[in-house]
């Protein structure tokens, strides 16, 4: 079972996330975005302009475009969970993560997507407005080992940036060595070496 993260203050009572068919067309909706009504939150999701984003509204974005099965199915993982979590860009492409025992042949998808098969551990997995998404130490792991690191490098110091993640150089190094050994676990140190060694920004 996902544990829950807890969740930071809410300025807006669960704004709404507008996607085509309820009540709006996919015309309408940018046609609201164009007139600075909406802005887009993920794919083809939006909310009103004037709500401020946090980490259960990202969550509900994603909610809002994957079919319910995969929603139940699968864990929000990698750069993905990280956009979640405020430190990453909107990701184009969604990544997704299902329990290597589960069969990733039935899972279908309504929008362009990554699915990963991978094994969780008992704490990797955190629940946000009804979403699974890996932890931030999970997360953290899984970009310093998945993610080149242009790319790993400035996310996980905006991780680390974060009070609420509860992140430290230390926790995810130890997060690294708890692993069995795999190919690019090398460069996963040099990458926690690298933020080791500057300011967050």
């Amino acid at each position: 079972m996902a544990t829950p993260l807890h969740p930071a203050p809410a300025s807006d009572a669960d704004p709404p996330v507008l996607v085509a068919g309820g009540p709006f067309t996919a015309v309408e909706l940018q046609a609201m975005e164009h007139d600075g009504v909406l802005r887009r939150l993920i794919a083809d999701a939006y909310v009103p302009i004037q709500c401020g984003e946090a980490p259960e509204l990202r969550a509900r974005g994603l909610a809002a475009i994957l079919a319910p099965r995969l929603v139940h199915r699968t864990v929000v993982g990698r750069l993905t969970a990280a956009w979640v979590y405020g430190c990453a860009g909107r990701p184009d492409t969604p990544v997704l993560l299902v329990d290597g025992s589960r069969r990733m042949s039935t899972l279908r998808a309504t929008h362009r997507l990554l699915v990963h098969e991978v094994y969780f551990g008992p704490f990797d997995v955190v629940e946000l407005a009804g979403v699974r998404v890996t932890s931030p130490l999970r997360t953290a792991v899984d970009l310093a080992i998945h993610s080149e690191e242009g790319v790993s490098v400035p996310v996980l110091r905006r991780m680390l940036a974060q009070p609420r993640l509860g992140l430290t150089v230390g926790l995810v190094a130890r997060g690294l060595d708890a692993l069995p050994r795999q190919p690019h676990l090398a460069r996963a140190r040099r990458v926690i070496a690298r933020v080791a060694g500057a300011p967050a920004s």
